[in-house]
């Protein structure tokens, strides 16, 4: 049975307590005011706000102070377009509250996407003031080092993972339900993180939200996929330079994960039964899913100039 920690409410001069912290912003943000009206706009932003909404709100906090943080929940704040989401860990109970807030930042990733709304964020854990009642204001050095890794180090449309944070996870068993790692918590870690080019961790959406997580099973993840593809080659068609990259960065991550799941298929079935579900052969259907561009093609270009 696990143990229950003496120190559930943060106590002492500082005040913080440990939780995971992530800073969440909307990529294109001034694209985004210079191309659409105030009213566009703010319903772009309670989207995000709405999607990335911490649970802790939905319930009232008791005032007893022995019913306090019986279990992980998170809180958030916004402000423009940026969402600070904290998770407790300092718990009664031992919910494994890491793979927990990747799972909700997963979905609230995911929603954002199949509203056009591409985010960007950083994650990690360390001390930070949330309140008792989750009401705030939040701030603290976890709460520095998320606005730091969201700024400088996620780049992309991505959430990126303090490598002390994931570091904190394998060590930790606070951060594990009920003290124990199992099999279950092996697969999540593996689906929901992963290691980009540059070495840096981040949330592996695209992996982590199988046909289990939509309403409509493969149809909707394949829809899903498809709403991903039309996103990411609308903005390509509308930025330039730095902007661009990063959506060339998204465009070759999907592309990837595209490629990977087409080899779980059969794709010489062209009338069986992912055919009879989707309504397509399974080779046309992928084939309309990955995403071309110029720079895919910079191999072929050169070869053409040696060409007599």
């Amino acid at each position: 049975m696990a143990t229950t920690p003496t120190n559930i409410v943060p106590t002492g001069p500082s005040g913080y307590e440990r939780a995971i912290v992530t800073f969440i912003d909307i990529l294109g943000f001034r694209h985004l005011l210079a191309s659409r009206d105030a009213g566009q706009i703010l319903e772009v932003l309670n989207l995000l706000r709405n999607y990335t909404r911490g649970d802790g709100h939905e319930e009232p906090i008791s005032n007893r102070l022995e019913e306090l943080r019986l279990y992980s929940q998170s809180f958030s704040e916004s402000v423009s377009d940026a969402v600070v989401r904290v998770r407790t860990t300092e718990t009664q109970s031992r919910d494994g509250p890491f793979l927990y807030e990747m799972l909700n930042l997963m979905h609230a990733q995911i929603e954002c996407l199949n509203r056009g709304i591409l985010i960007r964020g950083g994650l990690t854990i360390g001390q930070v003031h949330v309140g008792l009642d989750g009401s705030g204001p939040v701030f603290g050095p976890a709460m520095v080092r998320a606005y730091e890794i969201e700024q400088s180090e996620a780049v992309y449309p991505r959430i990126t993972i303090d490598e002390a944070a994931v570091e904190a996870f394998l060590n930790d068993p606070s951060l594990w339900q009920e003290e124990q790692f199992d099999g279950n918590d092996l697969e999540m870690a593996r689906r929901y993180i992963a290691v980009g080019e540059d070495g840096s961790y981040f949330l592996d959406y695209l992996a982590a939200a199988d046909a289990g997580e939509f309403d409509d099973g493969e149809i909707g993840r394949f829809s899903f996929l498809e709403r991903h593809r039309e996103l990411i080659e609308t903005e390509l068609r509308s930025v330039t330079g730095k902007e661009r990259r990063k959506l060339i960065w998204l465009a070759n991550y999907h592309n990837r994960f595209v490629a990977e799941l087409r080899t779980r298929y059969d794709m010489s079935d062209a009338s069986g039964e992912f055919a009879a579900l989707l309504e397509v052969a399974p080779a046309e259907l992928f084939d309309r899913l990955q995403i071309d561009g110029s720079w895919l093609r910079f191999g072929d270009r050169l070869a053409n100039l040696v060409q007599p």
